[in-house]
């Protein structure tokens, strides 16, 4: 395996980006997790308002190649939105001795199902957190950036009784290779039929769908001018989760649940143009969104700091995925809650 010629795919100057000001008071918790597939650390941004005797929701955010937990939280500015939203943000951490270039391992099939490798690491860091913290159930979220946000679209597909919306920045469809060359070659011209992927999400979901809503938002960022991930993906990963979506809502004609799909085009105030594409079902709920922004590279989009992967003239992806989560996530509360999180509720009285 020649690692030299994949360190040079990422071989760029990697400045420490300037720390965002206006966090709020919000603090650092690092901890991690030991069980039988591994070990792994993570930090847990643990906002001001944070209280213990309400259920807060969650955001799990997923670095990308040759970053670390607090890069991510440079770049993305999440921890300031949750801050004003008081929702906690959890930030695991790939070691060396798991990737040589700390990119989770989203095309290995070692990694790409439940109850086995980064995808059991990852729910454990979930369960830790919520066993020390009063976390709301129903509100678990999971994102991320390149190979982050293609690991996000993984525990999705893998335990959707655990996460209840995606986020992806640069990703990739689930199941896009199962090799690393697959993977370099996804990454530079898609992977295979979003349909079949879309078939095999829905396969993998379907153990881990007891008194869960039957649908997976899924909210996706990309630009059109990325050098690592080929534009063609966003619309994959969108196909993909269109499929599985389909499946999941017990609709297999060919005309499928989206029957609205809304294209807005628009500007930031002196950054870039993008164009949005919001999928709503036949009842008019929101379920997925694209947004591709003209001009970017490999960045997250309206990043509070100019730095490697950061893009402060995009629009701003981190207050857009948390509106999208809360948003699908309210959208889905007339369906049945799990029983085990309204005994959470409830319990929750009584603390």
């Amino acid at each position: 395996m020649n690692w030299k010629r994949i360190t040079g795919l990422f071989r760029r100057a990697q400045p420490r980006p300037t720390r965002p000001r206006g966090t709020g008071q919000g603090q650092w918790e690092t901890d991690s997790i030991h069980t039988a597939s591994g070990s792994r650390k993570y930090k847990l941004w643990v906002p001001a308002t944070y209280d213990p005797r309400c259920a807060s929701p969650l955001v799990m955010m997923l670095h990308g190649c040759r970053q670390k937990p607090q890069d991510l939280a440079e770049i993305s500015g999440m921890n300031a939105i949750a801050d004003r939203n008081n929702f906690l943000v959890v930030y695991p951490e790939q070691p060396l001795r798991a990737n040589l270039l700390r990119c989770w391992n989203w095309f290995d099939p070692k990694h790409q199902a439940r109850g086995a490798g980064e995808p059991a690491l990852l729910a454990a860091v979930i369960e830790k957190v919520s066993s020390h913290k009063r976390i709301d159930r129903a509100r678990v979220y999971i994102a991320g950036i390149s190979a982050g946000g293609a690991m996000a679209a993984v525990v999705g597909a893998t335990y959707p009784d655990l996460i209840a919306a995606v986020g992806a920045v640069a990703g990739l469809e689930y199941k896009a290779a199962s090799s690393l060359t697959e993977g370099l070659a996804a990454m530079k011209h898609g992977g295979p039929d979003p349909e079949q992927m879309g078939l095999l999400a829905y396969q993998t979901m379907t153990p881990g769908l007891s008194g869960r809503p039957k649908r997976m938002p899924v909210i996706v960022f990309q630009g059109d001018e990325d050098r690592y991930v080929n534009r063609i993906n966003a619309d994959q990963v969108i196909s993909q989760w269109a499929t599985t979506n389909q499946c999941l809502h017990g609709d297999s004609g060919r005309s499928g649940i989206f029957t609205d799909v809304q294209v807005t085009q628009g500007m930031v105030p002196g950054g870039r143009s993008f164009e949005k594409h919001a999928y709503h079902d036949r009842v008019g709920h929101l379920i997925m969104e694209k947004w591709m922004v003209a001009g970017m590279d490999h960045a997250w989009p309206g990043s509070p700091v100019a730095a490697d992967y950061a893009d402060p003239e995009g629009p701003n992806a981190s207050e857009e995925m948390w509106r999208f989560f809360e948003e699908t996530t309210r959208e889905s509360s007339d369906q049945p809650a799990s029983r085990k999180n309204l005994f959470d509720r409830l319990a929750g009285l009584f603390r």
